[in-house]
């Protein structure tokens, strides 16, 4: 079945270029305006596919293509539609877009499914204040709507606790999620593959710590006296670093949020504080990550003492082998290249999982970019991952999934 890449195109940039930032990149953050009229313009797309269009109260948008069996059921597809600022024109659009381009060709073929086919963009999947991923935790009822403090979040969008509740899907009408997505990473983009299948999303552990000496006078206190945490919290970093090289890939750690109090030239720091996140796939790699770190810190010690506090602490999450088995022979019937991989990055689809079966399509990203304005995939890469995506959502009309 032949896709339509100049359909494809016009679509993304129709949709995907809302919120342009001259002489940069996207800025369509989650509830903005730019959002909203994104929102508007995939509707109108999503009508002309023939979709029922539907939208709940955290702002998701629905379009829904019958099934011969309308009990059945929904086989969903598709992504998020909001960015981080000055982000890119693929990174969750794509995915939405790619979900229409099925729905076009399957109208055009007159190709009737047994299920019915919903798309979905999500809204709020780029972290902001009410957290990343918040559009389809609400959907799956993930999201605990009395949660301390979400109350307030919700109100700066206009939103309150029912219009949470009132967009809970019940998620024995969801047979299968499917989303497409840029990788995020250079591994396909490196090698030449066409499409990547990931088995699982990484889990995500971010901790606090706080490097504790004493502040004194910058000019009167010698060399030799000064109990700096900044000095001893530059080696702990540095220790970390060393840590997860020796441990190996796929783990990651990242510190980005780094605070010397009271943060003045002049006196030498009392107290450090900053944030390692943490990646794996498996979280027993970044346990072990964290104890060396925590014996490293202990032998560091000397005048500087250390503080370890859990901020946060996202297992793992494994997609469904039988949708990646379906990916796979959807490759291998087409002989197209492909790479079991896992996600180093967040997506909707880390959410789904929890409660449906659920399976993605990476596309490569070039030179690995993404989150910035530089964010590219070629338009020949996009055409096989929609093949896929299509040929995926044909054979998953048929099984069943257990």
């Amino acid at each position: 079945m032949q896709i339509n890449i100049e359909r494809i195109k016009e679509n993304l940039l129709k949709v995907g270029e809302i919120g342009r930032v001259e002489g940069g990149g996207i800025t369509r953050l989650a509830y903005s305006k730019e959002f909203e009229e994104a929102a508007k313009e995939l509707i109108d797309l999503m009508k002309k596919a023939n979709l029922e269009v539907t939208g709940d109260g955290v702002q998701n948008i629905f379009g829904k293509r019958s099934g011969d069996n309308n009990n059945y059921p929904s086989i969903m597809i598709g992504s998020h539609l909001d960015t981080v600022p000055n982000g890119g024109i693929f990174d969750g659009a794509l995915g939405v877009i790619a979900a229409l381009e099925v729905i076009n060709v399957l109208n055009e073929k007159n190709i009737r499914t047994r299920h019915p086919i919903e798309i979905v963009a999500f809204n709020a999947e780029e972290g902001s204040a009410i957290g990343g991923t918040f559009g389809s935790r609400v959907v799956v009822g993930l999201q605990d709507p009395y949660e301390d403090g979400l109350i307030e979040k919700l109100d700066q969008y206009g939103m309150n606790i029912n219009d949470v509740k009132k967009s809970v899907r019940n998620t024995a009408g969801i047979k299968v999620f499917l989303e497409l997505h840029v990788e995020q990473g250079a591994n396909l983009y490196e090698k030449g593959i066409p499409i990547g299948i990931p088995t699982g999303i990484f889990g995500i552990t971010r901790y606090g710590i706080v490097a504790k000496g004493e502040a004194n006078h910058a000019g009167t206190t010698p060399m030799r006296l000064r109990k700096d945490p900044l000095i001893g919290a530059a080696k702990l970093i540095i220790e970390i670093n060393r840590i997860v090289k020796e441990i190996g890939e796929p783990l990651v750690a990242t510190i980005g949020v780094i605070k010397a109090y009271p943060g003045t030239v002049n006196v030498i720091p009392g107290t450090v504080e900053f944030i390692v996140e943490l990646r794996d796939i498996d979280n027993q790699r970044i346990e072990e990550a964290v104890n060396k770190f925590k014996n490293s810190a202990h032998s560091i010690g000397g005048d500087i003492g250390f503080d370890f506090n859990l901020l946060i602490n996202k297992p793992p999450t494994m997609l469904n082998k039988e949708v990646i088995e379906v990916i796979k022979n959807a490759c291998l019937s087409k002989k197209i290249a492909h790479q079991i991989t896992v996600s180093g990055a967040g997506h909707d689809a880390k959410s789904l999982a929890e409660k449906v079966p659920t399976g993605m399509i990476f596309v490569p990203s070039k030179d690995g970019k993404s989150h910035c304005p530089e964010e590219w995939t070629d338009w020949e890469s996009i055409k096989t991952g929609v093949e896929v995506l299509l040929d995926t959502i044909i054979k998953l009309d048929s099984v069943e999934l257990y």
